[in-house]
């Protein structure tokens, strides 16, 4: 039994413990439970296709497909979904929560209980695994954008009606906010925890930028996608940021962290995947305010001071990537040669098992 305030193992949310144990057959017998989890988590994909199906009206529904399936090979989908991790919960809040939002930017945000379904379940992802919570600002701040301020107010005070329960079990909790920096007070920085944000980021993106130059490469295209300005920017940011890096741990910052330090033993891969990182969130934010926001937010969230895990990220990024930026670019970059992103994902999930064998 864990105990609140006491239990260093209480890192997070029970939710997903708390609906698990309401369903006897399941809670009562472990290989039920691993079982039953697994099968449903292979429908989390086909969830994922629907809410596509939804942004991307102009787009042939097999390249969708495509994407959306990407999921069944990342690592932490597949670890969660055998071992019945309360990763997959979260995911199924977020994406119930990202179908409402889509339905209501499809409607012109003219259906006033769509706000409330879809501020519920981004409620119930934190309240399953807490980092969700960083996604609030951005849903909001389009909320603020689309409503009167009449309706804008409704919205806070029902905000924080559902998060009472939350605010109470941190209190009770401490820990919960705690526990991992109690022991590790200097693995990183803020600086460095961006910059391995961004490496992670380049992972999943680059093979949609290249998808998308495949599709439409010309002269007039490469100046536009190059522009001065943004490059002059991710120049500023990195280099502000690279002074300070350090990660002074070998558990955590990423793929392309362990890849350049383990097999290379330098920085210089990982600090080339960086600065191309900054420069792909930017490439496919839409030209809005609330689209900078949310990239902000995801460079900056995860950014504790602590451990910096891919699994954060997997297959959340993903999500998040084709629901909420730049619908044109993405549509221009998935719209063919959808085989470039199959092979690279095939590629790095192989790799990763071959590296971990030898």
């Amino acid at each position: 039994m864990y105990e609140l305030g006491k239990d260093h193992k209480l890192l997070n949310y029970p939710l997903h413990h708390i609906i698990i144990s309401q369903i006897p057959i399941v809670s009562s017998n472990l290989k039920v439970y691993l079982l039953s989890y697994f099968l449903l988590s292979l429908t989390l994909p086909i969830y994922f296709y629907r809410c596509l199906i939804i942004r991307f009206q102009n787009v042939e529904k097999i390249n969708l497909l495509g994407i959306a399936s990407i999921i069944y090979i990342l690592p932490a989908f597949q670890y969660s979904a055998i071992w019945g991790n309360t990763h997959i919960t979260g995911l199924f809040f977020l994406l119930t929560s990202i179908y409402f939002h889509l339905k209501l930017d499809k409607l012109n945000y003219n259906v006033s209980k769509y706000f409330f379904w879809s501020l519920m379940f981004l409620a119930l992802a934190a309240y399953t695994k807490q980092f969700y919570v960083f996604l609030f600002p951005f849903i909001l701040f389009v909320y603020f954008k689309n409503t009167s301020l009449i309706f804008f107010c409704k919205i806070l005070l029902f905000c924080l009606i559902i998060a009472l329960p939350g605010i109470f079990f941190l209190i009770k909790n401490p820990i919960l906010f705690t526990g991992l920096q109690a022991n590790h007070l200097d693995v990183t920085n803020f600086s460095s925890a961006v910059l391995i944000i961004s490496s992670m980021v380049f992972l999943y993106t680059v093979p949609i930028f290249i998808q998308y130059f495949l599709n439409n490469f010309n002269k007039d295209n490469f100046v536009k996608v190059f522009n001065f300005k943004q490059i002059i920017l991710v120049v500023f940011v990195f280099l502000l940021f690279n002074n300070f890096f350090y990660y002074n741990s070998s558990v955590g910052g990423g793929v392309i962290y362990k890849i350049s330090n383990i097999i290379f033993s330098t920085n210089l891969i990982f600090f080339i995947c960086s600065f191309f990182g900054l420069f792909l969130i930017l490439f496919y934010s839409k030209n809005s305010l609330s689209n900078w926001l949310l990239s902000l937010l995801l460079l900056i969230s995860f950014s504790t001071g602590i451990f910096i895990f891919q699994k954060y990220l997997e297959p959340m990024f993903w999500i998040l990537f084709f629901v909420f930026f730049d619908r044109r670019k993405i549509e221009e970059s998935i719209s063919k040669n959808g085989w470039l992103v199959i092979l690279y994902f095939s590629t790095y999930y192989i790799g990763l098992n071959l590296y971990i064998k030898f």
